[in-house]
Formats: C-alpha cells, sequence, structure tokens
C-alpha cells in the first residue's frame, strides 16, 4: 500500500513541469534579451546606469565598510570582556585589510566601465 503511494506520489511529482537550473537561466535569458529589444536606445542607456549605479553603490558599501570597521571595533567597549570574539573580529578586519585593495580596483573598474559606457551609447 505504500509503495502504491510512493508511486502515485513519485507519478504526480513528475507531472509537474519543474524547469532544470540550466533551462532556468536560459529562459531568462531570453526574456532579458526580449525585454531589451523592445525598449529604445534612450530606456537602454537609463537600464544600463541602473545597473552600473547599483553596482558602484555596492562596491562603494563595501569599501566603506571595510574602512570603517576598525574604528567600530575599537569603540564597541562590552567586546573587551569577550576577547575570543574581539580576536575573530581582528582576525577578519585584517583580511579585509588585505581584501580592500581588491575592493577599491573593483569599484575603479565599474566606474571606468561606466563611464566608457556611457560615452559609447552617447555615440549610437
Amino acid at each position: 500500500m505504500s509503495k502504491k503511494k510512493l508511486e502515485e506520489s513519485y507519478d504526480e511529482i513528475r507531472k509537474l513541469d519543474i524547469p532544470r537550473p540550466g533551462e532556468f537561466l536560459s529562459s531568462l535569458y531570453n526574456k532579458y534579451s526580449e525585454f531589451l529589444d523592445s525598449l529604445t536606445p534612450d530606456k537602454i542607456v537609463c537600464l544600463f546606469n541602473i545597473i552600473i549605479d547599483g553596482l558602484i553603490l555596492s562596491s562603494f558599501l563595501s569599501v566603506l565598510s571595510i574602512m570603517l570597521s576598525e574604528n567600530i571595533i575599537n569603540k564597541i567597549v562590552f567586546l573587551e570582556k569577550y576577547p575570543r570574539i574581539l580576536k575573530l573580529l581582528k582576525l577578519r578586519n585584517n583580511i579585509n585589510k588585505k581584501v580592500s585593495k581588491f575592493y577599491l580596483l573593483m569599484h575603479f573598474i565599474i566606474i571606468i566601465f561606466g563611464i566608457l559606457g556611457n560615452i559609447f551609447m552617447f555615440f549610437i
């Protein structure tokens, strides 16, 4: 009896049309391409600027949080009572300092890409 219910449940699951991840991504890409084809050039520029501004804001906040993290850790008084947590936070801060150069480089690359993309779109 339980085997029959299991087979029925399996058949019902098979009837559901659940796309595979690759199919989902390709259909998403196709819908995005159709959406871009329906836009006028000025709307494409606006969409490009919104995406670039979001990337710039994200990388700026990452760089800012890395720069301010040590000051915030030093100002929190109750962490002195918990030396293990303080050690972990300082270790994380040291790792972030080394990674911050990469974030800063990515920030400048995104800004340059945005400027060059706007210049390119100006001549289209």
